[in-house]
């Protein structure tokens, strides 16, 4: 059996990805925002402020990748960070005027190239968003490769 790339799911929402990502960058540039920093964005303006290791959590990055994005954003002025009162050891980030002030902007270009960039029907949109959430947490129960290779095995025994 040969492997037809054009028939993975996982060839096709890495493909979908990156030319969303793409598109997003070339969006965000006049802003000096850049993709990797939308989730950091979007969990700061929901919570007001957080710890770097809760953001890792919320957003779903690895620590080392968080503090990288992190120190650029705060080189770029859109994070601030301040000690935690309850624990000097930690620090709380929270985003600038300057990126509170881009939001509305950041946020009007993402659900544009959410919305027109896909060409699908709004109830296709919608079951697609419903099934790459299912996607994401099957992903995310099968996280250590050995046990995504040992279920993809279980379901296909030629592997």
């Amino acid at each position: 059996m040969s492997f037809n790339r054009f028939d993975s799911t996982g060839y096709l929402v890495n493909l979908c990805a990156r030319l969303l990502t793409q598109t997003m960058a070339r969006a965000l540039r006049p802003l000096g925002i850049a993709p990797a920093q939308l989730p950091v964005l979007f969990t700061l303006s929901a919570l007001g402020q957080s710890t770097q290791t809760e953001l890792a959590k919320q957003c779903d990055i690895e620590q080392p990748t968080m503090a990288l994005t992190l120190r650029r954003m705060q080189r770029d002025g859109l994070i601030e960070r301040m000690s935690d009162p309850s624990d000097g050891r930690r620090s709380i980030v929270r985003l600038t005027p300057l990126a509170r002030g881009l939001m509305p902007e950041v946020q009007s270009i993402a659900n544009a190239i959410n919305s027109g960039a896909l060409g699908l029907t709004p109830e296709r949109q919608q079951l697609l968003i419903e099934l790459l959430g299912e996607l994401a947490a099957s992903i995310r129960d099968a996280r250590t490769t050995d046990g995504a290779i040992a279920r993809a095995r279980s379901l296909h025994p030629e592997i």
